[in-house]
């Protein structure tokens, strides 16, 4: 239909219900309605419902105006008129279904799967009604079943620790306060979850994959503006967390784990020590690498005892493998004007020191083992700590720590 013809008709009703002639114009509307219908010239039904001239509260029952605002994205116009139709006509299972698509659209899926149900069983064999049931069913179940995890992430939550429930806290108020956090969810690029929960990248990368195996946290499938994840965060926990007294941790430990990062581990040597101690052969490697890494966790977590421990243990394995290079398999050495004589792999950390010492091998650094070996000897035993009444601090742990690393460097050349 051509504009200049639409323009006229219109013309006309608006004539014909000036005149007083209400019946006839109605007709004529219905009449025009349903042809802009047939072809698809949903634009000129909208105009012709927006035309304030008009009195048509009588065609607001009108399926094909519902269907032309819906079209034309007046959604909440439709809704309006559908709404209307489905209150005078409960078996109209075409308005049911199109109600249910905006109700769909607008998120409102469980009272888009209660119109959808009624128009299924009103017409299960109609095709588009039945498609519609079986997406609209398949939300419903997945909404069902994110409730359900939603419910069970609170089991874990009780459980957590100080430090966890901390992060929780501390990411829930940053996304409180964003901008894009709406209806519990919000776009986050993967570098700030760092900033919104006051902990380094590796930690944050280690929570976030925590939270949402647990359901604290849940990806939509859907993406930001720059192709950043939606994330939906848990509803129930937003209210429970506030509840919660999380079980205490010891303020060490806590600082331990905030420090506990690469910035830190490489301030310290880590990296370089570990490239260094890849030289050695595998079978005493495997060894000194877990020895080494559980060295440098507890240096950082503050656990002195462990720091003497391990840094005994290590310099004992690099003491023998320093020997093993050298193709020494039994050691001798004087006590009390008599000789002692070990196999290599029988030997403790006080005969390796005695051989190396009077044997003057690896000479500069026996001052940083004999300073290794008096603390560990102090306090490997909880007997000789209690008798001799010996203090282990901080200082000592230090000690023992850059002399282990120091005889890391020169065993490991």
């Amino acid at each position: 239909m051509k504009k200049s013809e639409f323009q006229e008709r219109k013309k006309k009703i608006k004539s014909l219900y000036e005149s007083g002639d209400t019946e006839i114009a109605e007709d004529k509307v219905r009449e025009l309605v349903l042809e802009l219908h047939v072809d698809k010239n949903y634009a000129y039904t909208v105009d012709l419902y927006h035309s304030g001239s008009l009195q048509l509260q009588s065609v607001l029952g009108v399926f094909e105006v519902a269907y032309a605002l819906s079209e034309q994205g007046y959604t909440s116009e439709a809704e309006e008129i559908y709404e209307y139709i489905v209150s005078i006509q409960p078996k109209d299972s075409a308005a049911l279904n199109n109600l249910s698509n905006i109700k769909k659209e607008k998120g409102e899926v469980d009272k888009a799967f209660e119109l959808i149900q009624r128009a299924y069983e009103l017409d299960p064999e109609d095709e588009i009604i039945s498609r519609n049931y079986e997406n609209i069913l398949a939300s419903v179940q997945e909404k069902e079943e994110i409730i359900r995890v939603y419910q069970h992430a609170l089991t874990y939550l009780s459980k957590e620790n100080e430090f966890v429930i901390q992060k929780l806290q501390a990411f829930f108020s940053s996304a409180n306060k964003d901008r894009g956090f709406k209806n519990n969810q919000m776009p986050i690029p993967r570098w700030k979850f760092k900033v919104m929960m006051g902990t380094d990248e590796q930690k944050a990368t280690s929570l976030l994959d925590q939270w949402l195996k647990k359901g604290y946290l849940r990806r939509t499938g859907e993406r930001g503006t720059f192709h950043e994840h939606i994330y939906e965060i848990n509803p129930f926990l937003l209210k429970e967390i506030a509840k919660l007294k999380p079980k205490k941790l010891n303020p060490q430990w806590m600082r331990g784990i905030e420090r506990l990062n690469a910035d830190e581990l490489e301030a310290i040597s880590y990296f370089d020590t570990i490239k260094l101690v890849r030289r050695v052969k595998k079978s005493i490697r495997s060894i000194l690498l877990r020895d080494l890494d559980e060295l440098f966790l507890n240096y950082v977590m503050g656990n002195d005892k462990a720091v003497v421990i391990l840094s005994g243990s290590i310099v004992e394995i690099l003491l023998i493998y320093y020997c093993e290079k050298k193709k020494v398999k039994n050691i001798s050495y004087q006590r009390q004007n008599k000789t002692i004589t070990k196999k290599l792999y029988d030997c403790n950390l006080g005969d390796l020191l005695a051989y190396y010492e009077q044997n003057k091998i690896l000479g500069d650094i026996v001052l940083h083992m004999g300073n290794i070996s008096r603390i560990y000897r102090n306090f490997v035993h909880p007997g000789k700590e209690l008798r001799e009444q010996v203090t282990l601090d901080q200082a000592k742990a230090n000690l023992c720590f850059v002399s282990a690393l120091e005889i890391v460097k020169r065993a490991c050349i």
